[in-house]
């Protein structure tokens, strides 16, 4: 049964009294967990594995379940929350998430962890989907790149604080497995409380797929791009370090310095989005992510008082791509349009983050260590110039409708990066 009464339409129209930062907050509750759960489970799972006899290549595909998973099941949320609603789909992925992890740490059958990693992708997707679209169903123009950049930056502390609870717990699986299998749970405390302010995520009436598309492709070039940006760096850039010549711990810091810088300076790009334009602030951050890759030699050869404030201004303006995109998708699409473009983004995001560390292995193994950030270079300069040049073309001025009977046209200059 779906949440929303019968004989109404949803659509992502926020209740009263939901919108604004208050509103945000069971959002960003909910993706704060889940980034806690993420940033435990990868690690650990690997972890465990090795410690049970697993060989490398075993460890890495069991990690890509989840990935995966979130890539080949993105598609049928939409088709979820029109059956079930999104307050039941949430809640759902949350208690759906906790059950898997506990099963996972009492079973050592390969084969399970294999569907249950898979599982545990579609569960975190269908969180990510719904929550960005609950944040652009609540934000308004004035605050709407704030309000995803916090969302963002509390993504990036859940990352951050999953691996510490490894550390804090001398990497013993029972301490760290317990939070894993709380941490979804919490999600439903603002679910539970809150479940009036969840909006609706659906419309009635046929959405223009084809226009739609159009409207995203210049914007998927960004995402793809932060979402390589992200895998080869968690996965690379402790490896650039130590190929440079800094110790190991020297090294790994290096990434943490990054994650810090994602935690602390997405926000402000927020602000200045929320101030000049969401399109102004996205090509500025991929003109920094273009430069701070071309700059990470000159860095790691300036030694760890240069490397890591780089690397921290880098990670941070250069993430903030993404929700900078988010933001520019809020303000020209709503309804069901809005939730398959969110759907969109999450497919594209996973394709991403499969195909970015193989294209830079590929890169390191032609040019050597500094085939890593040669590569994101021109990965960032082709985005810059694609989007750069869409912008300047106008592109987007068609109307993107959910159909519903007696529903306006939403115009969707913006998706194009029109500035209010």
């Amino acid at each position: 049964m779906s949440d929303n009464p019968p004989g109404r339409r949803p659509a992502t129209t926020p209740r009263p009294g939901a919108t604004g930062a208050a509103g945000a907050v069971g959002p960003v509750v909910i993706i704060g967990v889940f980034g806690v759960t993420l940033g435990i489970t990868y690690p650990l799972f690997a972890l465990m594995l090795e410690r049970q006899g697993a060989s490398g290549t075993v460890v890495g595909l069991n990690g890509a379940m989840t990935p995966l998973g979130m890539v080949l099941t993105a598609a049928l949320i939409p088709a979820a929350v029109r059956r079930w609603g999104p307050w039941t789909v949430m809640v759902g992925a949350s208690v759906g998430t906790s059950a898997m992890l506990s099963v996972l740490a009492l079973t050592d059958s390969l084969g399970l962890w294999f569907v249950l990693r898979f599982a545990l992708g579609a569960c975190a997707v269908a969180m990510f989907i719904l929550s960005e679209t609950w944040i652009s169903a609540i934000a308004s123009d004035a605050n709407r790149a704030r309000l995803f950049t916090a969302y963002t930056s509390v993504l990036a502390l859940g990352f951050c604080i999953g691996p510490a609870v490894l550390t804090v717990s001398g990497n013993a699986p029972g301490p760290a497995l317990t939070v894993a299998v709380a941490s979804p749970l919490l999600a439903l405390w603002p679910l539970c409380t809150g479940r009036r302010r969840v909006p609706g995520m659906a419309a009635s009436g046929a959405v223009p797929v084809g226009a739609l598309a159009r409207q995203l492709s210049v914007l998927l070039v960004a995402v793809l791009t932060v979402s390589v940006f992200d895998a080869v760096t968690l996965q690379f850039l402790p490896l650039y370090g130590e190929a440079a010549g800094l110790t190991s711990g020297q090294a790994a810091f290096a990434l943490t310095a990054l994650l810090i810088g994602q935690i602390l300076f997405q926000f402000p790009l927020g602000w200045l989005a929320d101030r000049l334009g969401a399109r102004t602030a996205l090509l500025l951050s991929l003109l920094v992510g273009a430069l701070g890759a071309l700059l990470l030699p000159f860095a790691v050869d300036g030694g760890p008082g240069w490397l890591y404030p780089t690397v921290a201004l880098w990670g941070g303006i250069a993430f903030a791509g993404y929700p900078l995109v988010l933001t520019l998708l809020g303000e020209g699409l709503r309804g069901t349009s809005l939730l398959l473009a969110n759907t969109a983004f999450a497919i594209v995001w996973g394709v991403g983050g499969v195909l970015g560390p193989p294209y830079t292995g590929a890169a390191t193994d032609w040019l050597g260590a500094d085939g890593m950030p040669w590569s994101l270079t021109a990965l960032w300069l082709v985005a810059l110039v694609v989007t750069a040049g869409a912008f300047a073309a106008g592109r987007g001025k068609a109307v993107v409708s959910d159909g519903g009977p007696g529903r306006d046209p939403v115009p969707t200059d913006a998706v194009a990066g029109r500035d209010q």
